[in-house]
């Protein structure tokens, strides 16, 4: 019986690879990787041969099959693009499916883009909240972050290049302009890290562009909660919904996607009107 270790690779400069990370690679019959290219030019710099199974988080659950297989068989790596495995990357499912069949599961820890932003970063104090990506629809990124600066000093959140600028605007939008810092390109050649404001970064990042995926932390210790809502105006759309027929739940809905508030706190507000 084999056993899956966990290796972080580099998230950009090849000399961040650790020697621990360096022989594992090289020792293992297969490696679990995100991209099989990717996991190749990193073997192909270590010289090493092992056999590739790429793994996503929608890769079905044959391929889970596949890889308990081979590790019954002996011991394998699981690495992803860049980075540590399960730190917003692919990991936690093919991990847990791996100790449920009885088999050892080893971290060979190293480079981050969480912990490489921390580091150099001067307003970064515990405790932190990571929030990596943030969700797809944006009253849950909402909730999300200001639930997260209601109880972190600092929160880190990443952004993919693409409409990063969009995301920046938002998160001034609810923390108001808050120290934040920017790190792109961490550990390449052309690595930035910005300290400065919300508003300072979004105005930079819209100006210049981004290359790659970008980690932002911000300083959210000064941030005043603002899920105090405005009960009148809250009160006044329920009215309306609830007018217009519309059950409780259903315009608690309606007004907190519209305001961005808990869906939650907006139901308790419904639950205790009587429509004129």
């Amino acid at each position: 019986m084999g056993t899956l270790y966990v290796v972080a690779t580099p998230i950009g400069n090849l000399e961040d690879l650790t020697f621990r990370a360096a022989r594992v690679l090289g020792e293992v019959e297969v490696v679990v990787a995100e991209n099989s290219d990717r996991a190749r030019k990193l073997l192909g710099h270590l010289g090493a041969a092992a056999k590739v199974i790429v793994y996503r988080e929608d890769s079905p659950e044959s391929r889970e099959d596949a890889i308990v297989e081979r590790l019954r068989a002996g011991d394998a790596a699981l690495i992803v693009d860049a980075g540590t495995p399960g730190v917003s990357d692919p990991g936690p499912d093919l991990i847990a499916r791996v100790r449920g069949e009885g088999m050892p599961v080893v971290p060979v820890p190293g480079p981050s883009a969480l912990t490489a932003a921390l580091s150099v970063v001067t307003f970064a104090r515990q405790p932190v909240a990571f929030l990596g990506f943030l969700p797809e629809r944006r009253t849950r990124r909402a909730r999300l972050v200001r639930m997260a600066a209601e109880t972190a000093r600092t929160l880190v959140i990443y952004l993919p290049p693409h409409g990063a600028d969009d995301r920046l605007r938002e998160l001034l939008d609810w923390l108001g302009d808050a120290p934040a810092a920017l790190c792109c390109e961490l550990t390449k050649l052309y690595e930035d890290v910005r300290e400065s404001t919300l508003a300072d970064v979004a105005n930079h990042l819209a100006a210049v562009g981004a290359r790659g995926e970008i980690t932002v932390v911000i300083d959210v210790g000064g941030v005043v909660s603002e899920t105090v809502i405005d009960r009148a105006r809250v009160e006044a759309l329920l009215r309306e919904r609830l007018r217009a027929g519309r059950p409780p739940g259903k315009a608690a809905g309606d007004v907190a996607r519209e305001l961005d508030l808990p869906r939650g706190e907006v139901y308790e507000v419904a639950r205790g009107l009587r429509t004129p």
